[in-house]
């Protein structure tokens, strides 16, 4: 099934041919960033797959998703896409990663870097102060729980000016932690903002939340 190109979400065939592949809520409303692009839906056994990488350190799954990921640009990126001058990581608060030991959205971020000759950037943006997992709380919530949850590292505006920007996630629910970032780095200037992200929950299933 095709994908919004801007939010990611699987829209109808009988709309895929309309309003540029665009849902009926991105084309009400534009998020911050421009274009998601998925390398699968967030459903078993998917699922137990982030959380065994998350949860149970097994970072040999990060490469795989990385490279799904890559494997999904070839597939969804429109023709007049280009690639991103940077990537970024999503980045966890200090005290998530003291106890995590690893950031997987980074760890997915280094294989999609290689396969995309591209930089990564691990300290453009950052967690400036911890939040609650937006998994623990409602839908409702998670807008307000990541609202300047994030900020640009000074001295970093040559980098952002201008410039697209890749930001890989490993899984996109409401896509609230997605918009803020996007937020924020075109608020210091950055271009244009796309999304990679493994899994995505399906509009069905927030529409039951």
């Amino acid at each position: 099934m095709p994908r919004c190109h801007c939010c990611g979400h699987d829209i109808p065939e009988t709309q895929s041919t309309c309003s540029d592949n665009l849902c009926g809520t991105c084309l009400a409303r534009q998020p911050a960033f421009d274009t998601t692009i998925v390398a699968t839906d967030y459903v078993p056994p998917v699922d137990l797959l982030i959380h065994q990488l998350k949860f149970t350190h097994q970072l040999a799954l990060a490469p795989l998703m990385g490279k799904l990921i890559d494997s999904a640009i070839k597939r969804q990126a429109r023709t007049d896409w280009q690639a991103p001058d940077i990537l970024v990581a999503v980045p966890l608060g200090k005290a998530r990663l003291i106890e995590r030991g690893f950031n997987q959205s980074h760890e997915i971020a280094k294989t999609l870097a290689r396969s995309m000759k591209l930089p990564l950037y691990t300290d453009l943006i950052y967690r400036n102060r911890e939040t609650a997992k937006q998994s623990t709380i409602s839908f409702s919530e998670r807008k307000q729980n990541v609202h300047n949850a994030f900020s640009v590292a000074q001295n970093t505006q040559s980098l952002i000016r201008g410039k697209h920007i890749g930001v890989v996630d490993d899984v996109m629910t409401t896509g609230h932690t997605l918009e803020e970032i996007a937020r924020i780095l075109k608020k210091a200037g950055a271009g244009y903002i796309t999304n990679f992200v493994f899994a995505r929950t399906p509009f069905k299933l927030l529409q039951e939340n």
